[in-house]
């Protein structure tokens, strides 16, 4: 995929983890970022795994050089696009922190891996480009960042 690898496994904290699925998103024709998502048991099935509450991983390596901006801009266009407004309203200051953690990083060139990890006892933690950046507690922001 465009030159990108997605490893049979991979692991978060000591849980190792295996290749759910991985894709690659285009805008306007253009190739934007190949995503991999990693599990502790793959499923086929979006309902049972959001419904894992175990650690998982999200991978995704950018395509195309994009700004603090341009992501912000396609996050909230996910979150709101695939989450009813009453869970958004109730999920608002850990958006709010996530992004604030998002806008510590300014340019983000073609070639940066994000990693989104989840660990129940903890939250998702954040890392762009090998900076880890902040982590994000609860289930339910995780669940819905997985919705996009």
């Amino acid at each position: 995929m465009a030159k990108v690898h997605a490893p049979a496994s991979s692991q978060v904290g000591n849980a190792p983890l295996m290749l759910n699925g991985a894709g690659m998103r285009r805008m306007m024709g253009f190739k934007v970022y190949v995503a991999a998502l990693y599990v502790p048991k793959p499923v086929r099935d979006a309902q049972q795994l959001l419904a894992q509450d175990g650690p998982r991983r999200l991978q995704i390596t950018l395509l195309r050089d994009t700004t603090t901006e341009d992501n912000l801009d396609a996050l909230k266009e996910g979150l709101t696009d695939n989450n009813p407004p009453a869970e958004l309203d109730a999920l608002k200051t850990e958006v709010d922190q996530f992004f604030t953690f998002i806008q510590q990083v300014h340019d983000v060139p073609a070639g940066t891996v994000i990693l989104l990890d989840y660990m129940p006892e903890s939250g998702t933690l954040l890392n762009i480009g090998g900076k880890k950046l902040g982590t994000i507690p609860g289930k339910r922001f995780n669940r819905a960042l997985m919705k996009i």
